[in-house]
């Protein structure tokens, strides 16, 4: 119960993840991923009032096609770090 309340998945494939865990790989800030689904940027299901499940699928979606305004730092990020979220094989 308590993973769960942390916005963990339960379910057995990978393919979903937190802000908290998105921040971690990306060396990002957890309110800079959190802004980005408060804003639209990335679809989110919420999983309490703080925390957020993130699909793959979306995730994917946002880095193919960021928002214009945060384009330069998107392209900025680790790409090793963007393929081993979107389990892509380099």
């Amino acid at each position: 119960m308590k993973l769960n309340n942390l916005g963990y998945s339960a379910r057995p494939t990978l393919d979903n993840y937190s802000c908290q865990e998105i921040a971690q790989v990306l060396q990002l800030n957890f309110s800079t991923v959190t802004r980005w689904v408060k804003r639209g940027w990335l679809k989110a299901t919420t999983r309490s009032a703080r925390h957020y499940q993130i699909r793959k699928w979306h995730l994917k979606q946002f880095f193919d096609n960021p928002p214009q305004s945060i384009k330069k730092r998107i392209a900025a990020l680790d790409v090793e770090a963007i393929n081993y979220l979107l389990g892509r094989r380099v």
